[in-house]
């Protein structure tokens, strides 16, 4: 299976493809796209759409998974939620399968791995370090897709 895994915070949209399964993942690309100004709202869910569109159509993804803030400010709504209305709306109309996952559910359970283990360090051990742009806001795009590639 390939997923597309999205984390949009502010100033960017970071996105990540992986394939395969959990249990034996391959790195296919990641990127990080910077955003309009976040206080023209309707330009900026426009842009979010397009480049949506835009990652589906050049990766094909089985599945789109996101990273959901949770209780956001109401500047945070703009860049960290509103976006994902517009993916499940495009989700809907196109007939692809989306998900979504809080920051408590990045667990290493989610990945069959024992308690206690650094996520975003076996994030780096499995799939790789792939700069530019590889840090924490990255990792989260990266692991939202290894979440849901599945165990076949």
């Amino acid at each position: 299976m390939r997923v597309l895994g999205l984390h949009a915070h502010k100033g960017a949209l970071r996105w990540a493809v992986v394939e395969g399964t959990r249990q034996n993942p391959t790195y296919v690309a990641h990127g990080r796209l910077v955003t309009p100004d976040p206080t023209q709202v309707p330009a900026l869910m426009d842009w979010y759409e397009s480049q949506f569109i835009r990652l589906i159509e050049d990766y094909t993804p089985d599945k789109v998974a996101y990273r959901l803030t949770l209780d956001p400010d109401k500047e945070q709504l703009f860049y960290a939620e509103f976006p994902f209305g517009v993916l499940n709306l495009l989700a809907h109309h196109r007939g692809f399968p989306v998900t979504c996952l809080t920051s408590r559910s990045f667990t290493p359970s989610r990945l069959a791995k024992a308690k206690g283990i650094d996520i975003k360090a076996e994030c780096d051990t499995v799939l790789g370090v792939h700069p530019p742009h590889w840090d924490d806001n990255q990792r989260y795009a990266v692991l939202m897709a290894w979440f849901e590639v599945g165990d076949e």
